[in-house]
């Protein structure tokens, strides 16, 4: 028996050291991916940056959509409509801005930096990195921004004008840094504008028109330099042609979300009907969108559901009572958009009666209206459904433009003339929530309606200027988290931050808000 025990222990100590002499080997998995490309951290980084269905449904529909009354929830126990915050829903949009498809489009950056031949590829995924980000300090305010995407688990987060100060002049040195003459290109890897750089230099300056206005009223200085030296360029989005949109594959894979336009699983749940402020106004001007926007109720009529009703309320307004939302929004293949040429004419429209723009706002902000019209009737063709009944005639487009209220007040106020602009591209970019509701917040337009559940949520009935932060940093991130809150003039004790704190590019002296 010694001696057999003897041997057994031998056999084991000769496998052990036989197996150890390949253990890299064999306990690596050969169809495993230890280096990915950044092609494909590119290709991922674009789709899944769109917002999948999970968080489009919680970030961008039942915080943006509600909070710039687009649409009204209408199923009792979900809050964000009456101004209550979920902290779930406002985690997604973190979570995946850092740890999904953040991540892909940081790593994909840093991949190429030091590689000139994929010039190209780094400067794309530079411009995408400043369209993500935007979203995520616009909801926030201060966030990790420098330290982000770092070895360091608990970075620093950065004040927001330091983050508008890096996103503008890095989307500047992207665009010019665009190469036609390099061999590499992205190829394939580009869903979004499919390798055409041209589109990529149109889409980087359009976005920094964009994030150059919204910092109009925190620093003018800067806004005006960033504004001026876009529009010089004359490279933006200048046609329907160039819109910035995501196509969507519906055929593509089988469960998998990415494949589909969100809208399509946010409109199967039944939770929202058209607000009744967006109701009114399409009726109240006698809009040819109104048709496209929204669908009659069971008396075929247009009726928008108040926003902010409470569970209670909910009971004595039926949803079949109100509409829901056009055909043309919730289809699998409906387009993703992210910047059209109409809110490039309204962002002209505004540079221009601001003094920092050529032309003029009059002649902007009615090409701006007739370019979100045209671009609904092109969409209806795109998706080939039964629609073609709802497009919009020239002749109707021509007797919008000119009625009054609708027609531009060349002889009115600033504040008149600002509001006209502001009120049309509510309209023209609908469903956008998440922008529609920065820019309600940077220049008081459109006047949201006051919502209609008793106590006015936790910012007594103001729009929320920001979301609180999530939770989890309490104990993930403290210290930075506290000096980003006390930074913004916040309770030290309050580790999320109230919802009616202003953040830094919401500085407009004519907007009172009763900070909590």
């Amino acid at each position: 028996m010694r001696t057999l025990t003897i041997t057994g222990i031998l056999l084991m100590l000769f496998v052990v050291i036989a197996c150890t002499d390949n253990f890299e080997e064999i306990n690596t998995d050969p169809t495993s991916v230890t280096d990915v490309p950044p092609e494909m951290l590119f290709t991922r980084g674009l789709v899944y940056g769109a917002l999948r269905y999970d968080v489009y449904q919680r970030a961008k529909d039942l915080y943006g959509n509600r909070y710039s009354q687009y649409f009204a929830n209408s199923q009792t126990g979900w809050g964000t409509d009456r101004y209550e915050t979920n902290q779930d829903w406002l985690t997604r949009l973190w979570t995946s801005s850092y740890s999904d498809f953040g991540i892909n489009i940081a790593e994909a950056i840093q991949k190429t930096d030091d590689d000139p031949d994929l010039a190209n590829l780094n400067a794309q995924a530079r411009i995408w990195h400043a369209f993500t980000m935007h979203r995520v300090t616009d909801f926030f305010g201060d966030i990790p921004y420098s330290e982000a995407f770092q070895e360091d688990l608990r970075p620093a987060y950065d004040s927001q004008e330091d983050i508008y100060n890096h996103m503008l002049e890095d989307l500047r040195d992207a665009v010019d840094q665009l190469d036609e003459g390099l061999e590499y290109r992205t190829g394939d890897a580009d869903v979004l504008f499919h390798d055409d750089l041209d589109q990529w230099r149109r889409f980087g300056n359009s976005l920094r028109l964009r994030l150059a206005m919204r910092v109009a009223y925190a620093d003018q200085d800067l806004a005006q330099e960033h504004v001026s030296d876009v529009l010089n360029t004359g490279l933006i989005i200048s046609g329907n042609d160039q819109n910035a949109y995501l196509e969507t594959d519906p055929g593509g894979g089988t469960g998998d979300l990415v494949h589909e336009n969100p809208m399509y699983w946010v409109y199967s749940f039944d939770e929202y009907r058209v607000s009744e402020k967006m109701i009114d106004r399409l009726t109240g001007y006698d809009d040819p969108r109104l048709e496209i926007y929204a669908r009659p109720n069971v008396r075929r009529q247009f009726a928008g559901l108040p926003n902010g009703l409470s569970d209670s309320q909910l009971g004595d307004h039926p949803d079949r009572n109100y509409s829901t939302q056009g055909a043309l929004f919730v289809q699998q293949d409906t387009p993703i958009p992210f910047i059209t040429y109409a809110e490039v004419k309204f962002l002209e429209a505004e540079a221009a009666l601001r003094g920092w723009g050529p032309g003029n706002a009059a002649d902007h902000y009615e090409e701006g209206i007739r370019a979100n019209m045209e671009h609904l009737n092109w969409l209806i063709d795109y998706v080939e459904r039964d629609l073609e009944d709802d497009k919009i005639a020239q002749d109707e487009i021509d007797d919008y433009v000119g009625q009054s209220g609708v027609a531009y007040e060349s002889g009115a106020s600033f504040e008149e003339q600002l509001e006209q602009i502001m009120t049309q591209k509510w309209l023209a970019i609908y469903g956008q929530g998440l922008e529609a509701w920065a820019e309600m917040r940077r220049t008081g337009f459109p006047e949201p309606y006051e919502i209609a559940a008793p106590g006015g949520g936790e910012t007594d009935g103001q729009l929320p200027r920001r979301v609180r932060y999530p939770s989890e940093e309490e104990g993930l991130n403290p210290d930075n988290l506290r000096e980003a809150i006390e930074r913004q003039d916040g309770d030290p004790g309050d580790f999320r931050m109230h919802p009616t704190r202003r953040m830094w590019w919401d500085a407009n002296p004519d907007i009172h808000v009763d900070e909590m």
